[in-house]
């Protein structure tokens, strides 16, 4: 695995007013010139492998977060949210470059046995207050990750793989091994994906506040706490280990979660960039100084349900979940929630490699039938319907909206559904200890395929939280095969398989994947649109003058 710092050549999509006109069908796809569908980076990713040229350092940018983190703790966080609030500041042992390659962050590694793994911290690596990073700060960061303290929720322990803390610890002070409890391939994805993975100084969470505070590895470290409601400064981290990034002097994160308001300031030049809804998005395509980037994102929505133990609401009855997933209009959803850019999914993310199930394959479940989801409702009992509290996040603004068109559909088969938008730490907490009925959410990015499979695997503590009443040994077998299976020509009809039955038992209703759109100032240069949801992009852009 090479040291050497990633090239960015994006894979994200620039769009043109004549990809608008292609897509509505005014101008034949023959009209289009050979690349119009280009990386927006592409001139960008040539100067950087040409050293004759210098790429522009310094400046400060503002970006928007369309939902507030509600906490930037390294460990432990379920919104998407926090994650961008906190990539900026802390890495991993390993990490992803654009195409999701493996590269290595803090350390080296070598598999001694398929329960035992040696990692060498690379030497010079350190923290933002310029400590070097030891193996003492991996095994203090490894414990805290397996029991995800506060603010961190137990539903984010269906993520940690399966290291043995106990039996794991310092070879030497820039040694460590890792033990296994047994053979799991998760645990490399786990660690490029650092949503739960980061590396702390030993101490840390002692020391401080880490809900609005922190010390991490990564390329900014934080300009005074982070403001919940307000706001996120950063500022550039001068240990950070990629030679010459980051580019930028820092980065600005305001909390908009407003489009309109969002727009006003790119337009205005007060913000330098901001992911919004598509619809909007597309309004600026052309328009002078922005430029609108899009690309398909691990995060596609669904509809997640209870079914605890003695329980005796109606969805406890499979046909029930079968009926409500008929009925829902996903076509229509995507498009007019997300102007046309999405397409079916299924419970791993669309897109995610060879992992998920084909369109055609997805169709068979998925294809909106509202005879045949009545007869269901009729047969489980409920004919006449029933009522139930829908919750979702009150922005993005794509959530209700959602929400309000499936809301719709299930009228047609008697379903009387209340909407309740909450906040997103609101929804979270509520989330995490499973106190609703039916929630209205998304699935971000996971390390590895077991990750979007993690919760029905009954040896997770939020199985209990969320399905304690369902039982299937089959569903159980794939999940758990599929987790020590290292062979991935062996793994991958495993997990074929257990979407295929998790696409007939439904405890969670994959709705759609969708593409995100981003509007960025001209002037900043080597931004992309991450398939994982997050914005690591931002750790490469640099300003244009």
């Amino acid at each position: 695995m090479s040291d050497k710092p990633i090239e960015v050549s994006p894979a994200t999509r620039e769009i043109s007013r004549r990809d608008l006109l292609v897509k509505a069908g005014m101008v034949g796809a023959g009209g289009i010139a050979a690349g119009a569908l280009t990386g927006p980076a592409g001139a960008v990713a040539r100067v950087a492998r040409n050293s004759a040229k210098t790429i522009p350092t310094g400046g400060t940018i503002t970006w928007a977060l369309n939902q507030d983190p509600g906490e930037i703790a390294p460990f432990g966080g379920v919104l998407s949210a926090t994650q961008w609030g906190n990539e900026m500041m802390y890495d991993s042992l390993l990490q992803w470059d654009h195409k999701l390659n493996l590269r290595t962050a803090l350390a080296t590694y070598e598999v001694i046995s398929p329960t035992e793994i040696h990692w060498t911290i690379v030497p010079g690596r350190k923290f933002s207050n310029g400590q070097p990073v030891t193996a003492a700060d991996l095994q203090y960061s490894f414990q805290l990750q397996s029991t995800d303290p506060a603010p961190g929720s137990i539903s984010a322990l269906g993520q940690f793989p399966s290291i043995d803390v106990a039996n794991s610890g310092p070879i030497s002070t820039y040694k460590y091994r890792m033990a296994l409890s047994r053979p799991d391939a998760r645990v490399f994805g786990y660690l490029a994906w650092t949503r739960y993975s980061g590396i702390v100084p030993n101490g840390m969470y002692e020391s401080l506040n880490p809900s609005v505070s922190g010390i991490g590895t990564g390329p900014f470290m934080l300009s005074g706490d982070y403001q919940p409601g307000v706001g996120i400064n950063y500022v550039k981290n001068p240990y950070f280990w990629q030679p010459g990034l980051p580019y930028l002097d820092g980065i600005n994160y305001e909390i908009i979660t407003q489009d309109s308001t969002a727009i006003a300031a790119l337009i205005s030049g007060d913000l330098d960039g901001a992911t919004v809804s598509n619809a909007n998005a597309l309004t600026l395509v052309g328009h002078p100084g922005l430029t609108v980037l899009h690309n398909l994102t691990a995060a596609f929505r669904e509809l997640q349900m209870t079914i605890k133990a003695g329980d005796t609401k109606p969805w406890w009855d499979l046909r029930v979940r079968q009926a409500v997933s008929l009925a829902i209009n996903r076509t229509n959803i995507i498009d007019n929630v997300y102007a046309g850019y999405g397409q079916l999914t299924g419970h791993v993310a669309a897109g995610y490699g060879p992992w998920p199930l084909t369109t055609a394959e997805l169709a068979t479940y998925e294809t909106q039938d509202v005879a045949k989801a009545k007869s269901l409702m009729s047969a489980a009992g409920y004919g006449s319907g029933f009522s139930v509290t829908m919750t979702t996040f009150s922005t993005p603004s794509d959530f209700p909206a959602m929400a309000q068109l499936i809301a719709s559909d299930l009228s047609a088969i008697g379903i009387d559904v209340s909407i309740v938008p909450q906040p997103s730490a609101t929804f979270a907490a509520a989330n995490g200890n499973g106190s609703f009925d039916w929630d209205l959410t998304a699935r971000g990015m996971r390390g590895d395929v077991d990750g979007y499979v993690a919760e029905f695997n009954p040896a997770d503590a939020v199985y209990d939280i969320w399905f304690s009443g369902f039982k299937n040994t089959e569903m159980w077998r794939l999940v758990g095969d599929g987790r020590i299976q290292l062979n991935e020509t062996k793994r991958l009809p495993i997990y074929h398989d257990l979407d295929s039955l998790l696409m007939t038992q439904l405890l969670e209703v994959p709705i759609v994947s969708v593409e995100s759109f981003q509007v960025v100032s001209d002037k900043l240069k080597n931004m992309y649109v991450s398939f994982t949801g997050s914005n690591p992009g931002l750790r490469y852009v640099y300003l244009e003058s």
